[in-house]
């Protein structure tokens, strides 16, 4: 296979192959590329456009630089089953002729080389191997209308059917409207299900022809930059939305099913949405606790719970409170879900061996004040978090348990010396959501409470602005650990989660349910939502 040069060295051997050729002389090229520099246009049109060369010459030119064959093309050498086994829509889109068949090797004239990416993407789709050729544009051009009976290509945005474009904009809208946070698109045995995401939960929205499900999710793969050939393998993008009265940013996870594949669409908040520690619906006592910890010089600050129960997002107001001139704030993500200028953001990318523990160590040598971790995930990035919150750092990570106290004991089984946990960490929170009543419906309830203490609570009875659930937006519960000398003994002595919540609480840490609690009786949840989130003590 050729290999590909970029994009200069392309651009020298053009020029060279045509010099040595004597195709063209040297003041001929210089005064192509000073054109090209002024027109930023291809050097063989150009030339071209000079009267200096033909199509022809450009073609053979590029076939001898990359060690390809050159092809005339006519209808006359090309079989006719050769194009069965590449999808029209993809012929249009790499400008491509299938020209024969040899056994396990599928023949494909080009006008330029292929990249390594497309190359892969034509075996599988064929299930031959590639070999191409070099043919002039307009011979291409001129005979892909003949071998797919049609001169639009297919993949294009603009040549979707717009029954297509109009259903997936429709249910893109209607969700942003609805405030869901996720699009599902379930293909099953009959049918296309359509789900949103509202508050934390899911509601079916829809029901579609499942003929409908390839095309839907070819145009989220068109959207979001994805290989609409791989429907084998799970596949991650993005796509910015701008239908609505301010663009949605849209990430995309496909995954392969038995009926087809699945496509979950996440609608990321607004860049301009002001997140604050206040508005995520910490109290006052736990809010200026924890404000406090974030101001620290370093030692490093968890936030703990379930996916889902808006880790994230309080990391995000947390950077927001702390972002100046003078703080060289850094993080690291899977994935980047909220931009924030002002702070170096930094994705994990597995393809390119992009991991926590690699731009970690990376991070390190940036010269950071404060270092953000979306998630630790195993004893190595672990130990990295901990050993910089001791080196000067103040690090914000999230960890996967269900309260504060049983973090520590996670890090003690991920393998971390308790000796460097109990110098290292600060603080601890642990959070969950809850949904919230509907101000427009919401009032007081005569149930019985399954809550002992609950005597008087409210619950929205549903409305249109509610969609008829009764709840509308959601807010947070916390628990706030604060890392004291008596929290550290217990940690040096490797005790129990249990032990360590007992003496938390005697000291005055408020825990997920009583906090739950609280938000019942300020009217804002119901009992329900309290059980639902928090274990009853």
């Amino acid at each position: 296979m050729a290999i590909l040069k970029d994009e200069k060295q392309k651009k020298k051997l053009l020029g060279e192959t045509l010099i040595e050729k004597r195709i063209i002389q040297s003041k001929q090229l210089n005064e192509a590329l000073k054109i090209q520099s002024r027109k930023r246009e291809l050097l063989g049109k150009i030339l071209i456009e000079l009267g200096y060369i033909t199509e022809e010459d450009i073609a053979r030119s590029i076939a001898e630089s990359y060690n390809l064959p050159y092809i005339e093309l006519d209808t006359g050498n090309i079989q006719a089953e050769a194009a069965k086994y590449i999808p029209a829509a993809l012929i249009h889109r790499y400008s491509i002729i299938p020209t024969k068949i040899e056994g396990i090797t599928l023949y494909l004239a080009c006008d330029k080389p292929l990249s390594g990416q497309v190359l892969g993407n034509l075996q599988r789709v064929s299930g031959k191997q590639i070999a191409s050729y070099i043919a002039t544009s307009s011979s291409i051009k001129n005979l892909l209308r003949d071998i797919t009976g049609t001169s639009a290509p297919l993949l294009e945005e603009e040549s979707i059917d717009q029954s297509i474009v109009d259903i997936l904009s429709k249910l893109i809208v209607k969700a942003s409207g609805q405030r869901a946070s996720d699009i599902h698109l379930e293909p099953g045995e009959n049918n296309l299900q359509v789900r949103f995401r509202i508050d934390g939960m899911l509601y079916k929205e829809d029901q579609l022809s499942l003929d409908l499900a390839p095309p839907l999710i070819s145009r989220i793969k068109i959207l979001s930059g994805l290989n609409i050939a791989e429907k084998r393998a799970p596949q991650d993008g993005s796509f910015v939305f701008k239908d609505t009265s301010e663009p949605v940013d849209i990430r995309v996870s496909v995954l392969p099913s038995i009926h087809g594949e699945k496509a979950v669409l996440r609608l990321l908040p607004s860049k301009n949405r002001k997140i604050t520690l206040k508005t995520l619906g910490m109290e006052e006592h736990t809010l200026k606790t924890f404000e406090t910890l974030l101001r620290r010089p370093h030692g490093i600050i968890l936030i703990t719970g379930p996916t889902g129960s808006g880790k994230s997002t309080t990391l995000y107001a947390s950077l927001l409170l702390l972002r100046s001139a003078s703080a060289n704030i850094t993080t690291i993500e899977d994935p980047v879900e909220y931009q924030i200028e002002g702070i170096t953001q930094t994705q994990v990318d597995q393809i390119n061996k992009i991991t926590f523990p690699k731009a970690l160590r990376a991070i390190l040598r940036q010269d950071p004040d404060i270092i953000m971790v979306g998630e630790i995930r195993d004893k190595e990035t672990a130990d990295i978090a901990l050993r910089a919150a001791l080196t000067g750092h103040l690090v914000l990570a999230t960890l996967h348990t269900n309260d504060a106290p049983s973090a520590l004991t996670r890090l003690v089984d991920m393998g971390c010396e308790p000796y460097l946990i109990s110098s290292s960490v600060c603080g601890i929170l642990a959070q969950r959501l809850v949904r919230v009543n509907c101000q427009h419906c919401k009032e007081e309830s005569v149930e019985i409470s399954a809550l002992a203490d609950e005597k008087k609570w409210f619950r929205g009875k549903g409305c249109r602005h509610c969609q008829k659930t009764g709840y509308s937006g959601r807010i947070g519960v916390f628990e706030l650990l604060n890392i004291n000398t008596s929290i550290q003994q217990e940690i040096i002595k490797q005790s129990s989660a249990e032990v360590i919540r007992k003496i938390a609480i005697s000291e005055g840490m408020r825990t997920l349910y009583q906090d739950s609690l609280l938000k019942v009786q300020q009217g804002l949840t119901t009992p329900e939502e309290v059980l639902r989130v928090a274990v009853m003590e």
